[in-house]
């Protein structure tokens, strides 16, 4: 793997720990920002991996798909973490303490068209991809998720963690099994506006 792949991994590391870390600044500006950096990393690093001819009608719907099978993943693992650990319910309302900190339809937004499909472009168009051709499609899906859920430890909220890991896994999985990323930002974006706006889990 080469320099360039590392480097742009620990400004993501550098980016959410920002993010989720530094209490100064705006959530959705900060993320906004660092998901834009990082796609023009990218993009500079490797061209861009989503291609016009990619977005089919079949690709979209197994997308659509794949964001309600997540939420329903979701619901339930959020009923099993509160049966099980104390203080579940109080960290996941933590998290959906962060929709306060912008108008809900600018939120909206954001969630849909910038970060649900700049992290697609990053985590699995280039992250996962790079990654699956050093070394195999296997262990590229791992790294892929390991990676995804490693830059979020800096929050400190087990249940952000335990989340990013689990949707991590379910969209990396997704990549390696359509070859593309279509259903991917399909299903983040429908799936972070459904889970975090339109039908929160609490």
């Amino acid at each position: 793997m080469d320099k360039k792949y590392w480097l742009l991994v620990a400004l993501a590391a550098i980016g959410f720990g920002w993010v989720f870390g530094c209490p100064a600044g705006n959530f959705w500006v900060k993320i906004t920002v660092t998901v834009c950096a990082l796609c023009a990393g990218s993009f500079a690093a490797a061209g861009v991996p989503w291609r016009r001819a990619e977005v089919t009608l079949r690709e979209v719907a197994v997308g659509a798909a794949a964001a309600a099978a997540l939420y329903g993943v979701f619901w339930l693992g959020d009923f099993c973490a509160a049966q099980v650990f104390g203080f579940a319910p109080r960290q996941v309302e933590a998290i959906y303490a962060i929709r306060e900190l912008g108008n809900p339809w600018l939120v909206g937004a954001v969630l849909l068209l910038v970060t649900s499909p700049g992290e697609e472009l990053f985590w699995r168009g280039y992250v996962q991809r790079a990654a699956a051709r050093r070394w195999g499609a296997r262990r590229g899906q791992i790294a892929g998720t390991l990676l995804y859920g490693a830059v979020h430890l800096v929050s400190g909220n087990f249940m952000l963690v335990m989340a990013a890991l689990v949707a991590g896994a379910f969209w990396c999985a997704l990549y390696r099994w359509r070859g593309n990323l279509t259903a991917c930002v399909v299903s983040h974006a429908l799936w972070t506006v459904g889970v975090f706006l339109l039908f929160p889990i609490r």
